[in-house]
């Protein structure tokens, strides 16, 4: 008896950190492309200073909400949305438009694709 028990609280256990993990990964998701769309309208605008400070967050932003999300999934997927982000600052640091602008949609796809992989189907499960 006291086995099934252990094995309930354990299911449960896994089943609540899932659902948590997967808020947060979809929240995190959701952040960057809100600030990848802002970054994009000061580039357009040419607002490069503000397009600058706006990526410095968003680099603070994935690496201090990254944890959760490493642990869940790949960290390979969150290593390469890092190193997306320090790339897109040192572009508009150098006034680099149109890397800045590949970079931006670089980002974009990769948490398309992060919040893709959350979504339970059969390609996913096998």
């Amino acid at each position: 008896m006291k086995n099934v028990r252990a094995s309930i609280l354990l299911f449960l256990f896994i089943m609540i950190f899932v659902y948590f993990a997967n808020v947060s990964i979809l929240k995190l998701c959701d952040n960057i492309e809100n600030v990848t769309e802002e970054i994009e309208l000061n580039i357009i605008e040419g607002k490069n200073e503000d397009a600058y400070i706006k990526s410095i967050e968003l680099m603070d932003m994935i690496q201090t909400k990254n944890f959760i999300t490493s642990v869940y999934i790949s960290h390979q997927e969150v290593d390469i949305l890092v190193t997306d982000a320090a790339k897109l600052s040192v572009y508009l640091s150098h006034n680099d438009t149109s890397e800045a602008n590949a970079t931006l949609h670089a980002l974009k796809y990769n948490s398309r694709n992060m919040r893709k992989l959350q979504i339970p189907n059969l390609e996913n499960i096998l």
